[in-house]
């Protein structure tokens, strides 16, 4: 008796800490672990950023980080000082959080970020920015503000390898320093892969040097339909390698999406023999024209592989992402059934029907990004048919724990980003702030050995309707704020109250870094 007494008294203390600390201190998304301490360290002209061996950018980044609003030229220098310093180190001991856990420890005195590894400094250093008053996050200096950090201490880990957003660039073009903006608020919530759909029915959005064509032409709406020339466009290579090493030095992976068999009629504008019809078409906007479109690539034209490694090749050499995503849905199999081609590869290969043939389509794409180092991603259709246990599978068609189940069955790695809980171009009424908050990525009675199949989360924005930075924010904020938590946190750490409490001082956030939000609760 005496035993259980004592587990619920610690247990209650445990809970107090957490309901206290979460009150006190907004860090989105929730630590696994919060002690508090008593007491505060004050940031001032004197503070020492000391750097450990091999974290030298990391010094200066968080120097970047805290300059501008207080004004302190913060010195960086090596181990020795001991008080009024910020120290960043590496930390084998801590292996046992992974590539990406840290600890923070916040005394009077001194500031104590440690990590295994880089990635784990890095997500550290956002909750130290998160501790601080909203106003650090601001470009210029701010006066009369006391640059205090509350005593803290924090072990932190993310519960999901892979949290993410995808953004469609292809229904609507969105330029370079909107897609900086991003990185840097993905970044700020431990939100770690930009996944961006660079080609779809409504254009093609990377260069490829070997096939000019696809961005002289497919890059541009058709001009009957009067389009804003800011709507379309391309990225150029060295455009996109900015933009990699941009987000690299804040933890962010960009992972290409390269959309095949179907969703692929833009390329047809240029090279419609790579169709089964042989169509020269026109770019529309989204709701001008088919939403799904029944030209795809013919399976049965050996030149259609040569083109797509072709481009694959220059996408892998751009992207030292070891993730290449091929799309994979909605792909209509009408004109396969009446291309002769098509047909006759069915025939030589044995198939029973078209859906073997997308398999094979996709698989023999496989084979070729394996061979050059790389890991398949497609949405779910890919499962149609037949699939390897290699491919990743990102789920996305509504929310029943069966299906992920019979994806599981399949022995493949899951990413979630289910119409249910996690498409941002829905309306609010149908997936509100509280909604998304709600998702539990992994299903009550959900095998246990299939869980770890489970990679993470990802929310997708498709910019078919929404297609100004204004409206395109607010259809992503803040309910990606609340994605972080769950793709990070602990369901056990997890609360919709105590979330909304922090969210209010974030909203102050966005404000500050210039991003809409749309609000629920006026």
């Amino acid at each position: 008796m005496k035993a259980i007494f004592s587990f619920l008294l610690s247990l209650f203390y445990v809970t107090t800490i957490f309901a206290q600390t979460d009150l006190e201190y907004n860090i989105i998304p929730q630590p696994n672990k919060i002690t508090r301490i008593e007491g505060s360290f004050k940031l001032n002209s004197s503070t020492v950023i000391v750097a450990g061996k091999g974290l030298e950018f990391r010094a200066r980044q968080l120097n970047n980080y805290l300059e501008p609003a207080t004004g302190y030229d913060i010195k960086i220098e090596g181990p020795g000082k001991s008080t009024n310093i910020i120290e960043i180190l590496l930390n084998g001991k801590l292996d046992y959080l992974g590539e990406e856990g840290y600890k923070l420890e916040i005394y009077q005195e001194k500031i104590k970020i440690e990590s295994a590894h880089e990635m784990g400094i890095f997500w550290g250093i956002q909750t130290l920015r998160q501790l601080l008053p909203n106003d650090i996050l601001r470009d210029a200096k701010i006066n009369n503000v006391k640059w205090q950090i509350p005593c803290i201490q924090i072990v932190d880990t993310p519960r999901f390898k892979w949290r993410g957003l995808m953004i469609d660039y292809s229904r609507t073009f969105w330029n370079k320093q909107l897609t900086k903006k991003y990185i840097d608020v993905l970044s700020f919530y431990k939100m770690n892969r930009l996944h961006m759909h660079l080609t779809d029915d409504q254009g093609w959005r990377i260069e490829i040097k070997k096939y000019p064509e696809l961005t002289q032409i497919a890059s541009k709406f058709d001009t009957i339909f009067h389009e804003p020339e800011e709507r379309e466009g391309y990225y150029t290579q060295t455009d996109l390698r900015e933009l990699i090493t941009y987000a690299q030095e804040r933890n962010v992976e960009i992972v290409p999406e390269i959309e095949m068999p179907g969703h692929s009629s833009e390329v047809f504008s240029v090279y419609p023999d790579l169709s089964c019809k042989g169509d020269t078409l026109t770019i529309h906007p989204f709701f001008k024209g088919p939403n799904i479109h029944k030209e795809i690539f013919c399976a049965g034209n050996d030149f259609t592989f040569q083109f797509l490694e072709d481009v694959l090749s220059e996408v892998i050499n751009i992207f030292p992402s070891e993730y290449i995503h091929i799309g994979g849905d909605e792909a209509p199999k009408d004109f396969w059934k009446e291309c002769e081609k098509c047909q006759q590869r069915i025939k030589d290969l044995g198939l029973l029907e078209e859906d073997e043939l997308q398999s094979w389509f996709i698989k023999r794409i496989e084979t070729f990004l394996t061979k050059n180092g790389k890991k398949m991603i497609g949405w779910d259709e890919i499962i149609e048919g037949g699939l390897s246990e290699e491919a990743i599978v990102m789920y996305w068609r509504s929310w029943k724990k069966e299906v992920p189940s019979l994806v599981a069955e399949h022995g493949n790695p899951m990413i979630l980003s289910p119409t249910s809980h996690c498409y941002f171009d829905y309306t609010y009424k149908d997936i509100s702030t509280e909604k998304v908050y709600s998702f539990n990525p992994v299903p009550e009675g959900f095998e246990k050995r299939n869980r770890d199949k489970i990679l993470g989360i990802q929310a997708n924005f498709w910019s078919h309707i929404n297609r100004i930075e204004p409206e395109m924010d607010r259809q992503i904020f803040p309910r990606m704020i609340a994605l972080s938590e769950v793709g990070w946190s602990q369901e056990t750490n997890r609360n919709w109250e105590n979330f909304g409490i922090r969210l209010k001082q974030h909203i102050k956030s966005l404000k500050i870094m210039d991003i809409y939000y749309f609000n629920e609760y006026k």
